[in-house]
Formats: structure tokens, C-alpha cells, sequence
């Protein structure tokens, strides 16, 4: 194989990278019966007929076979400097290539660059040579002109992807096939920057609207079909340059909007595979289905977002308030164990350990359930009536996350409403800053092993109105963020996220919930398939040691 792993960025267990990498990869369900067990048996024997006659299977399709995911996470766009969501981002990763892509874990290997970047002028440089193979699935070339333009494109829209490429002081086209990444500060999240999708320049720019429902990329699948938050076809492109090829011919990802509905739909092999897998059919998937639960812990946090921008969530009483509501504990033992744990910062555990964060002072921030303080402290604050709007997506588990909490704002006597809305509207409106929009949000982030792609887009002020729904403005917390991402001294990173996250808990800008593992139920004809910890990587079909296949890999 071409590529080559360039550096790693992962958690250390003091034990051999490769053993790491085959104990981690894969793990079946723990075999804990959850309480809606029952129900969840009777829901499948149930499934009405309507639903198994439309259904066929997909598997042992001959010598191009297919493969069908029923997700719950909808691609909203297909246009890599647009997209934002899991599900846009998953899509997006089959059909485009980066300069780079993640290999067997969080280490970096070539992709469109041929080899390792050359670093300059005490690494405030990087030099990249293109491969002269790499090619957009129209024919063209690619060539420098589109990596620049794939680097500037996010900052001079504004986009939501500008948080991860504006640290790049500019990029230059040294010559058709050379690209020169100049810093005006280091940066060390660098290597996860240079995975960012490269489009090419003509085609996006001749009709943008057209792009991002059927754009052209250079990765090995292009777009046969595509439905906003509904569902997106993909066939392989035949003529992909770069390698390995994945061996499924044609994969759809199709929305599917309830648990209970994924696991029926493997039952009658609608789809060969589901993800995530809710916490509410885990236990149930091997027997139920004749399906394997494929499950990593990755890089994925939910939180309860303030806003702080516009009503009565920017009285820090009124937060606190909010903060004796609900008690966390349980709700993630309801909604999301065993697929996930509690977190008390912004960072998920894996990152948090990996960092030496002092996650037990997080902790003692967490409040317990208390509606009476609770209610001192909304007469405190002049807060006693009105509605409090918590916006969700429609992920089962944002909403009953959204639930719990107005149950809790309830029995402090306060009025409460979730507002549940489809994918591309709660992108719009968690970062509107309106107090007619949210009073608060259940928010997800995906990120890497570095901080950064926790911290920076979720709370910088930079952020604000694209991935930054709080609008906190406290300058020191913006400045010590802006620092950590320009050092390439790891403890003084360290340092200075340590004293932010004290201040952004202190000032309760946000309630972390927990980190939610990487996971698929997959269907026992599918082989090979390997869960990454990389959200946006899955649905991984061939990477440098293996193909997935269906069937007999005919």
C-alpha cells in the first residue's frame, strides 16, 4: 500500500500499538438487559406487514454487491465546506479525499499529498506535493488552485468548517502540484486540519446549489442520488486513482427515525446495518436481528448549551437554577448507558484522561436534583414564570435528554418546552443567539484527541452564529483558547484549557451530559467491518489492510 502512517495523536495504554488496535477496535454488547426490553421484543414480533413486504434483501448481490445503513443522523448537504452535522460529514467522507486521511486509528497517512509534509522555517511552513494521480470524478486534475481554494473558501464564507483551517495564516500554489501552508502562529492541531476535503474550485463555484446535492469529489464514491435528511445513494466510482478500493459497489444511508424502526429494519434485512446503536435495542440486536454490535469508544460529547446571547439564560442565577433541575446521573443511566458515560467537563473522558485533566474538580461542579433551590433561586433572579424553550434535534436521545430537563424545570414550578426540529433547522437555529429560538440546546460535538476541536468551536467567540450557540464573551477564557491553539508547548496547552474549562463551569455556559461511543449493528453476512473512532470515518469500507464485503466477497 501507498500510504504510510505519518504520526499518531491517540491514547496511550502502555501496550503495543497493534494489540491496542485489535482489542479496541470491536467489541460486542455487554449483555445487560435494558428495562424496555420487553417492549422492544413485542415492537419487532409486530412489525407490520406493510413494512416487511417493501422489504428485500441487499445482501449476495453478485460481483457488485450493496450495502444499506439505516442511520439516525441525516446528511443534510453534501458540500464538505458547508457541512457540519455527523451525518453530512459521514456522506461526505466516502466522496471526497483530504490532503490526508485518519488511518487504523487517529494517525494521519497520505491521501491526494504524495508523502509526508515538508516543514520549513521552524514548522511555520509545510511544502506538500500532490499526487500527479489524484483526480475529480469528472476527469479534471487536481491541482493546487483547488486545495487553496478548499483552505480559503470556509474563512471567506464564514462557513462552519472556518473554525479548523482559519489557523492557516494562507495557502500558496507553488506550481500545479505543490501547495506552501504558511502559519502566523504554530499550530498543533495542524495534522487534523490537513484532512479536510478538497473540492474542486470550477465546478463549486460555477453553481454552489447544485454542489452540494451532487457534488463532485475525488474519493472513491460518487453521489448517485441524495435527498436532504432523508437519505443519500452513493455508487463506487470505477475509475477511483487512489487505493484501496472498497469492494461495495453501491452504499445508502438512509434516515430511519426511531430505534425500534433500525432494528426491525435488520430483521427484515431493509438494512444491513444501523447506527448508532440506541441504548434501547443493544441488548437485543444478536438475538432479535442475527446482527453483531460493532462499538468504539470515539471522540463524541453531548451537552446542555446555554444561551447567553438574549433572555433569561444570561442571568448566571437563572443557570444555576437550571443546574438543580435535573439530575444527570440518572438520566444517563436511562438514555444512554450502556452505549456511554457520564462526563463532567466539556471534553469526553478518553480526551480528558489522555490530557491529565482534573476531571474529579469537574465533577464538583455537577449539582444534585434540587427543586427547591432550584426555586430560591428563580425568585432570586425575577424568574418565576414564562417558558423556557429547550431546542432538541430529533435524535431520540436529544429529546429525551430535552424531556428530562423540562420534567425537572416543571417540578421547580417553571414553565418548560422542548422544541424538537429536523436536522438543517436546529443548525440554524441553536446558533441564532434569539431567545425566541432557545433558551437552551442539547449539543453534540464530534471531535479528535486534541482539546481544540472540543473547546474552540463550541465556546470561541470567533465561532459565534456558526458552531457557537452560547455567545459567551468572557476575555479571558477567549484569549487563553486562542493561546492553547497557538503553542506547541503540550503542558502549557494543557494549562491553559484546565483554566478555561474551570471558567466556562464556574459560569455554567454549559451542562455536560456524557461522551456516546461510535457503534453499528451490522448484519452477519457483512465481514470485516470495523468501527473507527473517528465519527465522521464510519461508515469505513476499505482502508489500508482490508475491504469490507457482503456475502461471500464475490
Amino acid at each position: 500500500m501507498r500510504r504510510r502512517t505519518l504520526g499518531r495523536d491517540d491514547v496511550s495504554t502502555g501496550t503495543d500499538p497493534r494489540e491496542r488496535i485489535r482489542t479496541s477496535a470491536e467489541s460486542a454488547s455487554d449483555g445487560r438487559d435494558l428495562p424496555t426490553r420487553r417492549e422492544v421484543l413485542a415492537g419487532v414480533g409486530s412489525a407490520s406487514a406493510a413494512l416487511v413486504a417493501g422489504c428485500s434483501t441487499t445482501l449476495g448481490t453478485g460481483p457488485d454487491p450493496t450495502l444499506r445503513i439505516g442511520t439516525l443522523r441525516p446528511p443534510v448537504t453534501l458540500d464538505p465546506i458547508e457541512a457540519e452535522s455527523i451525518g453530512s460529514e459521514q456522506t461526505v467522507e466516502r466522496v471526497f479525499e483530504g490532503l490526508y486521511a485518519y488511518g487504523e486509528r487517529t494517525d494521519i497517512v497520505p491521501a491526494i499529498a504524495d508523502g509526508e509534509p515538508q516543514y520549513e522555517n521552524d514548522r511555520r511552513e509545510a511544502v506538500i506535493e500532490l499526487d500527479d494521480r489524484a483526480r475529480f470524478q469528472n476527469g479534471r486534475d487536481v491541482v493546487a488552485e483547488d486545495v487553496v481554494y478548499s483552505f480559503e473558501a470556509p474563512l471567506e464564507e464564514d462557513a462552519p468548517t472556518a473554525w479548523r483551517v482559519d489557523p492557516i495564516g494562507s495557502v500558496e500554489a507553488v506550481d500545479e502540484r505543490t501547495v506552501r501552508l504558511s502559519l502566523s502562529e504554530p499550530y498543533p492541531a495542524l495534522e487534523h486540519a490537513l484532512t479536510h476535503p478538497i473540492v474542486p474550485k470550477e465546478e463549486r463555484e460555477d453553481d454552489r446549489e447544485t454542489f452540494a446535492t451532487d457534488p463532485v469529489g475525488a474519493g472513491p464514491y460518487e453521489v448517485a442520488s441524495f435527498s436532504a435528511e432523508k437519505k443519500a445513494t452513493l455508487r463506487r466510482w470505477d475509475d477511483y486513482w487512489g487505493e484501496p478500493v472498497p469492494e461495495i459497489g453501491r452504499v445508502t444511508m438512509a434516515y430511519v427515525e426511531f430505534p425500534m424502526t433500525q432494528l426491525t429494519s435488520l430483521r427484515t434485512n431493509r438494512n444491513d446495518a444501523i447506527e448508532p446503536v440506541s441504548p434501547r435495542i443493544v441488548d437485543d440486536v444478536e438475538s432479535v436481528a442475527n446482527a453483531t454490535v460493532k462499538r468504539r469508544e470515539g471522540y463524541t460529547s453531548f451537552y446542555f448549551g446555554f444561551n447567553l446571547n438574549e433572555g433569561p439564560t444570561t442571568d448566571p442565577r437563572v443557570r444555576e437554577a437550571i443546574s438543580y433541575c435535573i439530575d444527570l446521573e440518572k438520566a444517563v443511566g436511562e438514555f444512554i448507558e450502556p452505549m456511554g458515560e457520564r462526563q463532567y467537563g466539556p471534553l469526553p473522558p478518553r480526551v480528558a484522561e489522555e490530557w491529565d485533566m482534573p476531571t474529579g474538580e469537574w465533577a464538583e461542579f455537577a449539582n444534585e436534583k434540587n427543586a427547591e433551590r432550584a426555586q430560591q433561586l428563580f425568585r432570586e433572579a425575577d424568574e418565576a414564570s414564562g417558558q423556557l424553550r429547550i431546542l432538541t434535534t430529533m435524535d431520540p436521545k436529544h429529546k429525551e435528554l430535552g424531556e428530562a430537563l423540562a420534567g425537572g424545570l416543571r417540578d421547580a414550578g417553571h414553565g418548560a418546552l422542548v422544541v424538537s426540529k429536523p436536522e438543517s433547522s436546529f443548525l440554524e437555529r441553536y446558533v441564532s443567539g434569539s431567545e425566541r429560538d432557545y433558551s437552551m440546546f442539547v449539543g453534540e460535538v464530534s471531535g479528535t484527541p486534541d482539546p481544540d476541536s472540543f473547546l474552540y468551536p463550541t465556546f470561541h467567540e470567533n465561532a459565534e452564529g456558526t458552531t457557537n450557540g452560547t455567545f459567551y464573551r468572557e476575555d479571558a477564557v477567549m484569549e487563553r483558547l486562542t493561546n492553547a491553539r497557538e503553542t506547541r508547548d503540550r503542558e502549557r496547552r494543557r494549562r491553559l484549557y484546565e483554566e478555561a474549562i474551570a471558567r466556562l463551569l464556574e459560569d455554567r455556559v454549559c451542562l455536560p451530559i456524557c461522551s456516546y461511543e461510535n457503534s453499528f449493528a451490522v448484519d452477519g453476512n457483512v465481514s470485516n467491518f470495523r468501527v473507527h473512532p473517528i465519527s465522521q470515518v464510519n461508515p469505513r469500507l476499505a482502508w489500508e489492510n482490508g475491504v469490507v464485503t457482503v456475502g461471500d466477497g464475490s
